[in-house]
């Protein structure tokens, strides 16, 4: 694991990841990988900011030499509002996950990245998408699925009225649940705090097509709640790793200018 650093040990470094908490962060072990694959001297740290210091933060690297920085939660509204230049999905979704601290522009690479994944996953339009969760990572999620030509999207959350109104923001055409029916569901992301907490959400796989896949944001060590149910009835499941390398690619791209070695990053992170 990474050390992680503070406002008050900030290192020399080029980029780095910032959240609270953060130690749990893959992110250096994966840009540094890229890193030594293509033969550049960079380095990249995660550093520790609490809420409401994230702009200084980012002044702070700037001053220091940082180029571009890595956000994770619960930082991502905070760096949208630093950012000059952030782009129209960035500003679209309300967050912020990766910075040029040279330029002041900003983007979210979750959706663009989370839309790799099921490329590379081999799920193709037309589908019907459940979406659990309203929080910042559902947000971005959902955005992606319904620009996405052919994509019927469904949400439901423990508190209707938050998806509601995410719903009206960004899918007017989605439709809000009352409760997580997956019936004739290709495709079940699980974007709620559950991920690692082993809580289960009541869900029927049963009801999903054989082929449909169970996608869990979060991930860890062990397969997580969401993906044991999916596979207790032979469902197709995944984690968040893939998500987190393909957003991490994109990041690098924007920074650099060059292509990520994608199987790479992924392959340091699992």
């Amino acid at each position: 694991m990474s050390r992680v650093y503070t406002l008050d040990d900030l290192p020399m470094a080029d980029f780095a990841v910032i959240g609270d908490p953060v130690r749990h962060s893959k992110s250096p072990a994966m840009h540094h990988a890229a890193y030594d694959a293509l033969g550049l001297p960079y380095r990249y740290v995660a550093v520790h900011v609490a809420p409401g210091r994230v702009a200084e933060a980012l002044e702070r690297m700037r001053e220091m030499g940082y180029r571009g920085v890595n956000v994770t939660v619960p930082h991502k509204a905070e760096a949208l509002a630093w950012a000059s230049q952030p782009d129209s999905l960035a500003s679209r979704i309300g967050a912020a996950n990766t910075l040029d601290l040279r330029t002041g522009r900003a983007w979210n690479t979750d959706a663009p990245g989370f839309m790799d994944t099921l490329a590379d996953l081999g799920l193709r339009s037309p589908y019907r998408a459940v979406v659990l969760g309203a929080g910042g990572s559902a947000r971005a999620l959902v955005a992606a699925l319904s620009d996405e030509a052919g994509v019927e999207v469904a949400v439901w959350n423990r508190t209707r009225d938050r998806a509601e109104r995410m719903v009206q923001e960004l899918a007017p055409g989605a439709q809000v649940l009352d409760r997580p029916d997956l019936t004739d569901a290709d495709l079940v992301v699980n974007a709620t705090s559950t991920g690692l907490s082993g809580i289960e959400l009541d869900l029927d796989f049963a009801s999903t097509p054989p082929d449909a896949l169970a996608y869990d944001l979060a991930y860890g060590s062990e397969p997580t709640a969401f993906e044991r149910q999916a596979a207790s009835v032979g469902r197709r499941h995944t984690d968040g790793r893939g998500l987190l390398a393909a957003q991490g690619a994109r990041a690098f791209e924007h920074w650099l200018g060059i292509p990520a070695p994608k199987a790479v990053m992924l392959r340091a992170i699992t």
